[in-house]
């Protein structure tokens, strides 16, 4: 008998993207964590194709998982933000000061837009459009795409060669490929020997039957392929038609971008994405209550066939993480704090009757329930000890995010500053390290502001113009010390002795040791 006919009300669909979104909020704040950091590390050396690998990635998670809990707003945004990184990771652009400084802009505004969402507030809808014009400015989106959009460089190839990548390909033909002697469905038919593909036949362009050429090829196709043989084993297949044909390859899946098994990009992203949609027309059809998909079929922006391929493209992918996933093992999982919270207080009171036990057992003297006791007591401090070391992370996880905070404000006063980290896998209590924070930015602050002098002053005294704060973290004892020194001036004594009169805190002729 089923006892229950109704599903309950926790499973509706808003109460899942719910869910979604709450479980999504710390990895939100850590993936643009990652963002800001790689981005200040790129801007030290603009080609340093492991940053700019970091950054893409960053980005790609943020958009991937935001549009499966579907922050509509952060997946168009990031979009173009990716799209010129994109651009950057192919060496097709430089990561220019211009462009590090319009992604840590548009970073930020990411924030506010989760922010609005967590913690309410609203964001500044003139800036979203402001950093969105620069960004289409910098990378325009045109019907005109490049040959080939992966990145050529050597490294890049060798490590996509090792594992399984997933490339879309479209495949548009001269018309007059026939009269070339090549059947080009012989050319997708050596694609499937590469590896798991899906196709669709786009045939928009066949026209009427009377206008119709019989020597003449209509047809193009999309292509969803996995293969681990290369993107040079994909090139080769069309080595005799891709300077008469268009051929695009883009990779949309690798091991390192987005790892969850079900969530991929929105139809409409991808079709974005493949230059089939306009922005504008995206944010219209996600105005409809209805599915996106359908509603842009029915008023003609896009036809049944490129929808299709896009629903065969998220089929593809979501199939080939499953099979990724059966192989590799699940390393580490996401736990709320207050779930933890609840665990160590349930070990608290395990250890508690754990000691009334041993107390017990020693009065009475029982051999066999001694041995058991000292089991359970052994068994209860590892149990203790491991419970607490769940909730220890490194305390490198703050440091990193004060180098914006130096980067920022030293530029703001004119002043030129490096901060430099020590002791970042130091581990602390969670709740230690978030309490932390901010009496660490205030004596930052403080060290740029009234400790480090300009770099003309630090020039006169015989000093390196660029100052120098550092931040170290050790444990001494059963203690954890940390440390922030800079190579400024110091503390001007006389400035705070007067302050201190002023504010009535010592009297003026105080003797202070």
């Amino acid at each position: 008998m089923d006892n229950h006919p109704n599903p309950p009300e926790e499973y509706s669909p808003d109460q899942i993207i719910k869910e979604l979104r709450e479980t999504f909020q710390e990895e939100a704040d850590e993936l643009l964590a990652e963002l800001e950091s790689a981005l200040l590390e790129l801007e030290k050396d603009p080609g340093d194709k492991e940053q700019i690998g970091r950054v893409f990635r960053a980005m790609h998670t943020i958009k991937g998982s935001g549009g499966a809990c579907e922050f509509h707003d952060v997946v168009l945004f990031t979009h173009e933000l990716e799209t010129v990184f994109d651009k950057i990771r192919n060496s097709k652009m430089t990561a220019t000061p211009e462009i590090i400084n319009l992604t840590l802009a548009a970073r930020d505004q990411i924030k506010a837009m989760f922010d609005s969402y967590y913690k309410g507030g609203s964001v500044d809808e003139a800036k979203t459009r402001e950093i969105l014009a620069v960004l289409q400015k910098l990378a325009p989106e045109s019907g005109g795409r490049e040959k080939t959009d992966v990145p050529a460089t050597n490294n890049a190839r060798k490590s996509r060669e090792a594992s399984a990548v997933t490339y879309r390909i479209r495949f548009r033909p001269n018309p007059g490929i026939f009269s070339q002697g090549t059947n080009p469905v012989q050319l997708l038919n050596e694609l499937r020997q590469l590896g798991p593909y899906k196709v669709v036949a786009q045939t928009e362009a066949v026209p009427y039957l009377e206008d119709v050429d019989p020597q003449a090829c209509y047809t193009f196709w999309d292509v969803i392929l996995t293969t681990d043989r290369g993107l040079d084993a994909i090139q080769d297949v069309f080595i005799f038609v891709k300077d008469s044909s268009e051929l695009t390859v883009s990779v949309i899946d690798e091991e390192g971008l987005l790892e969850d098994a079900t969530a991929y990009k929105k139809l409409g992203e991808i079709l974005l994405e493949r230059g089939d949609l306009t922005t504008e027309n995206l944010r219209k059809a996600l105005q409809s209550q209805r599915k996106v998909g359908e509603t842009l079929v029915e008023t003609g922006v896009v036809s049944p066939a490129k929808v299709e391929s896009a629903l065969l493209e998220q089929q593809h992918v979501r199939e080939m993480r499953e099979q990724r996933h059966s192989i590799d093992a699940m390393s580490s999982i996401r736990v709320a704090t207050d779930k933890l919270d609840s665990l160590v207080n349930l070990v608290g009171e395990l250890v508690t009757v754990q000691a009334r036990l041993s107390q017990t057992v020693l009065s009475q003297g029982n051999a066999e329930l001694s041995s058991i006791a000292e089991e359970v007591e052994r068994l209860t401090a590892s149990l203790r000890d491991n419970a607490m070391n769940i909730r220890m992370l490194p305390i490198g996880t703050t440091f990193s995010k004060f180098k914006r905070i130096v980067r920022d404000l030293s530029a703001e006063l004119g002043k030129e500053i490096a901060l430099t980290t020590d002791g970042g896998e130091t581990e602390l209590d969670k709740t230690v390290i978030e309490r932390l924070s901010d009496p660490l930015v205030h004596i930052i602050r403080n060290s740029i502001g009234h400790g480090i002098e300009l770099p003309e002053a630090r020039a006169l005294a015989g000093k390196p113009k660029r100052g120098t704060i550092r931040i170290s973290a050790l444990h001494s004892g059963a203690h954890v010390l940390i440390r922030v020194e800079d190579d400024g001036a110091g503390l001007d004594t006389e400035a705070i002795r007067a302050k201190a009169v002023t504010k009535g805190l010592i009297q003026k002729d105080a003797d202070l040791p």
